[in-house]
């Protein structure tokens, strides 16, 4: 008897069986599984990774706008200063021209709105 023959006749009588339906059986079962647990991963994984790019993505976006901010001011405070100088070393502005001058910034604010 050769050995083709013996793996036939073993194929030939689980068929019968039933046994090869069973195996089949599982092996779906089990790549059904596998199948679910990788989407299950892939979306974890995703949603992981999108949180952690949200997060450094925020860090970097406020390092960035610190970064800007402290630039533009040592950048312009010295013009600034200097063009209100007049009013910081001023004790001519007396509570009515003050409250002119914050009333007439407010009516500019509002009408910008």
């Amino acid at each position: 008897m050769d050995s083709t023959d013996a793996i036939d006749d073993a194929l030939a009588v689980a068929a019968q069986l039933g046994r090869l339906d069973f195996a089949s059986l599982l092996l779906a079962i089990v790549s059904t599984i596998l199948v679910l647990g990788g989407v299950f991963a892939f979306l974890n994984f995703r949603s992981i990774a999108r949180a952690h790019a949200v997060e450094q993505a925020k860090a970097i976006a406020e390092a960035t706008a610190e970064r800007v901010t402290n630039e533009y001011l040592q950048r312009e405070l010295p013009d600034l200063l200097e063009a209100y100088r007049d009013f910081l070393d001023s004790d001519d502005v007396s509570d009515e021209a003050a409250d002119q001058m914050a009333g007439a910034q407010d009516d500019d604010g509002e009408a910008e709105k």
